[in-house]
């Protein structure tokens, strides 16, 4: 009999929270037999021990003590994939493919023998928002939004509260001249757009205001949900959203 495999795509928050859901199915199968602590076993003949628990809310299983050393040794970040085959007594084999669909090439040397990892701030480091969202990666001219908390009365809009653009993104591309950006919907062929109007902050990045709560009750965002922000004009401060559902990677 194979052994049961599965595979996970990295999402910024895998790496923000430091931890890892595991599949829901592979749970509901293998999950009796799982103890408090997981095996990987990787190809450049390293093992690594993750403590695993379950999420309060509905007894799913998560990789968390270990996690965040295993991803900084393999600089594993968000968009690549780790595939698991699952060998019995909470041991697993993974390898490590990075964005462009290619296995990693592994660090050589002693596998007995792991650098050790400054817990310090890195490039295009998260911004956590006083509350609602995080900004997640910058890249180019885009960045990600990553819905945190939805509102106390059950709506599946995310507080508006956050309403918060980097600065580092913000100060590069948008004119200090605009007062608003034009939101339009990737999914929709009719360019379905939000206008959303933003304050300038001292120390630099947006504050929006009118439009965003707008935004968010129409797109119906939920906890874990991911807006990539996409700049198509500058000078007019027009903007396209990619919506990637939390429901979809679970």
């Amino acid at each position: 009999m194979d052994s049961p495999s599965f595979f996970k795509i990295i999402l910024p928050s895998a790496i923000i929270d430091k931890k890892l859901l595991l599949p829901p199915n592979f749970v509901m199968q293998h999950g009796v037999e799982l103890a408090s602590l997981a095996t990987f076993i990787v190809p450049d003949g390293r093992t690594w021990e993750m403590a695993i628990v379950k999420r309060r809310r509905d007894g799913m299983k998560m990789l968390c003590r270990g996690w965040s050393e295993f991803t900084a040794f393999y600089s594993i970040s968000h968009g690549y994939l780790l595939v698991f085959k699952y060998k019995g007594n909470s041991n697993f084999h993974v390898r490590i493919y990075d964005p462009t669909s290619c296995e990693i090439e592994y660090p050589t040397g002693d596998p007995t023998r792991r650098p050790r990892y400054h817990h310090g701030s890195r490039p295009n480091e998260h911004e956590e928002g006083r509350s609602g969202g995080r900004i997640g990666t910058i890249v180019g001219k885009s960045f990600e939004y990553i819905c945190k908390k939805a509102t106390p009365s059950g709506k599946r809009a995310i507080l508006a509260a956050m309403k918060y653009v980097p600065g580092e993104f913000a100060n590069k591309y948008l004119s200090p001249n605009c007062s608003q950006m034009k939101v339009r919907d990737s999914s929709s062929s009719r360019g379905r757009e939000w206008v959303i109007r933003f304050s300038w902050r001292e120390r630099g990045g947006l504050n929006l205001g009118l439009g965003w709560g707008a935004f968010t009750d129409d797109k119906e965002l939920e906890i874990e949900d991911i807006c990539l922000f996409e700049l198509l004009k500058p000078a007019d401060c027009i903007m396209k959203v990619h919506i990637f559902r939390a429901s979809f990677y679970s």
